[in-house]
């Protein structure tokens, strides 16, 4: 058996989406998406798993001077005040969670994490893209941590802060004694000036610097003075030209990319340092290696680290297998104790003796998204509206409202959910939307099957409506053409799975879906470059901030571009620019509306983050799962016993 799926890499994959084929053949049922499935106890295996995730991800509350974030969300039904509820009062700090004492562990020393692509191989974090920091998530703290059992808000390279009224302005008191590993002397506010001045770079793919400084400049034009003020080595200030809502999440481990490394190393050493020598940070793991094309590998810190965390692996090496089966082969055999593996295999390796462990909260969405939905003007969104204007195919089907409908009814979102996540999961009724979060409207679930439920011969009526044919009837436009690209990217192996069998759904309705492999960087550069046009692609993306989510996906100065148009735009802004509570909800309220009316993505499930361990090695492995990357916090590994 493990010959067969090493030699064909994709077999359980095509296996999978054949048997779900043959379901939609046969018809399955009708969809109820207001009665899908809670998520439920794990399903049995050798080893139990962390704890059942909650039912909502936590809630993220603004507060002025504290350390600790308000708890966790409670469940979905009893939906609290938005995100953006008025600064709280100061708080007393919350000590870091502590690892329990190291004990005699089994003989595996070196930790081997598996997944499916690592986005872009690079010691240069600034290079890449956000799904790369699970390369860097062991071997650098952020300003700002997630409690891995209730998911508040607690200190980490930060012991304190405060924002203004008008949380434009936020006053940071940074921890002391925290070492650079090597040897490079003690974190100060000198390296997170220099943090921030990398990541500003003209050069720079992340998203990070204009998020903290809320300013379009970069590089050489940036007053950084301005923007981050020193008061001393423990002590800056963050000065934004508004208000900025979202500073806790940039600053955070939920972002990720605000994580300090050392200036003295830099000036030292020179950016070809990194090439050699890697990221000198100041978390538990430190640089050891990096097999190019296949691996990072990280060693435990040789000194007590300020925390107390004290990781139970000596070393960790995070390696990347594009085949599933391949990870699959490889966690039997045995060179692998940790890996992001689809559901069908992750029940198989259940029957092997493997074991599952869930994140503690249900944190990640996934939707699909129609590319080439560039409709802003240059008359009214300015600049970045001429690229999306000179960006816009006037023949592409989907810029018709009834062919966006079309295909979001198309779709079995209970048959499939059910099939790719085996009952862990909540139904998504507006991409980026939770209950816990700003501007939730209830009457998106109750005309949830009127507009986006399962119904093909609806599905049918609206594509025949708008000229094109279908499978029952031909129309003068012919039928519906579409590149559906599929691909990998870290903690999200089932993205193959979810576009091919999506595929099926429209074919059977007459819409001609073609598959295309493609590397996860190239689908990156395509929505960057405004270069989607007539394709579709998938991407599972975790529980953020709305508006921060907004700004990169939503705007036409954004990142991913999944749909801009100058409505967007101007409303968007508005958000950015409002700190009351009420105008906010009112605010975010009317995005959501536009967005669900408009069809602008296909939105599918909330669910848990899942990896698949070898319980002779790994124990448990508790984490929140909504940072980046998903699996974080590698000292909360235990060592079987």
């Amino acid at each position: 058996m493990l010959a067969r799926l090493l030699l064909n890499g994709k077999f359980l994959t095509l296996a999978l989406v054949a048997a779900l084929a043959f379901v939609i053949a046969c018809g399955g049922a009708a969809e109820e998406p207001t009665d899908a499935p809670a998520p439920t106890a794990a399903p049995t295996q050798a080893a139990a798993p962390a704890a059942t995730p909650s039912g909502a991800p936590p809630q993220e509350d603004r507060p002025t001077a504290t350390s600790a974030a308000p708890a966790g969300a409670p469940p979905q039904e009893d939906r609290p005040t938005p995100t953006s509820a008025a600064p709280a009062a100061a708080a007393t700090p919350t000590a870091m969670p502590q690892p329990t004492a190291v004990v005699p562990v089994s003989e595996t020393t070196r930790l081997v994490y598996a997944i499916g692509a690592v986005a872009n191989e690079t010691n240069r974090p600034w290079a890449g893209s956000r799904q790369a920091y699970v390369q860097y998530e062991p071997m650098l703290e952020n300003l700002l941590a997630k409690d891995v059992n209730d998911g508040q808000i607690v200190p980490r390279l930060a012991e304190s802060w405060e924002a203004s009224e008008d949380l434009s302005t936020w006053d940071i008191k940074l921890r002391e004694g925290v070492q650079f590993h090597d040897g490079w002397g003690e974190f100060t506010s000198a390296d997170l000036m220099h943090t921030l001045k990398i990541l500003c770079r003209e050069d720079s793919r992340l998203s990070t610097c204009g998020g903290i400084t809320t300013r379009s400049e970069r590089g050489d034009a940036m007053n950084y003075e301005e923007v981050l003020e020193v008061h001393d080595d423990y002590n800056v200030t963050f000065h934004g030209t508004r208000t900025n809502s979202n500073m806790l999440f940039y600053l955070g481990a939920q972002s990720g990319e605000m994580s300090p490394w050392s200036v003295a190393f830099w000036e030292a050493e020179g950016e070809a340092g990194l090439d050699e020598k890697g990221l000198v940070g100041t978390n538990t793991y430190q640089y050891l290696d990096r097999n190019q094309g296949t691996s990072i590998i990280m060693e435990k810190i040789d000194y007590d680290h300020w925390s107390g965390e004290n990781p139970e692996f000596q070393e960790l090496e995070i390696t990347w297998i594009p085949e599933d089966a391949s990870r699959y082969a490889g966690l039997l055999a045995g060179e692998i104790h940790v890996a992001d593996l689809p559901i069908d295999l992750q029940q198989d390796a259940v029957s092997e003796g493997m074991a599952l462990i869930k994140s503690r909260f249900t944190s990640n969405d996934v939707s699909i998204f129609f590319g080439g939905s560039y409709y802003a003007t240059e008359a009214e969104s300015g600049e970045f509206g001429k690229l999306s204007e000179e960006a816009h195919d006037p023949d592409q089907p989907w810029n018709d409202l009834n062919i966006r409908r079309a295909m979001n009814k198309a779709i079995n979102r209970v048959e499939l959910g059910d099939f790719l996540y085996a009952g862990y999961w909540q139904p998504m009724y507006i991409d980026g939307f939770h209950p816990t979060l700003e501007g939730w409207n209830d009457e998106w679930v109750e005309r949830y099957d009127e507009e986006y439920g399962y119904d093909p011969d609806a599905a049918r009526d609206l594509i025949e409506a708008a000229g094109y044919s279908t499978d029952r009837k031909e129309g003068p436009k012919g039928h519906i053409k579409v590149t559906a690209n599929s691909y990998v990217s870290p903690g999200e192996s089932e993205l193959p799975q979810i576009i091919e069998s999506i595929t099926q759904y429209w074919n059977q309705i007459g819409i001609e879906a073609k598959l295309v492999d493609l590397d996860g960087s190239e689908v990156a550069n395509r929505y960057r470059g405004r270069t989607m046009q007539n394709q579709v692609w998938p991407n599972i993306i975790i529980y953020f901030p709305l508006e921060y989510y907004f700004n990169i996906a939503y705007t036409s100065h954004g990142v991913t571009k999944h749909y801009e148009d100058d409505w967007l735009n101007a409303r968007i802004k508005d958000l950015q620019v409002t700190y009351d509570t009420a105008d906010r909800d009112d605010i975010a309220r009317d995005i959501g509306n536009y967005m669900y009316d408009n069809h602008v993505s296909m939105p599918l499930f909330w669910f848990p983050h899942t990896i698949t361990v070898n319980p002779e090695v790994v124990a448990d492995w508790v984490y929140p799962g909504n940072t980046v990357p998903r699996l974080c916090c590698a000292a909360y590994a235990k060592a079987a016993r």
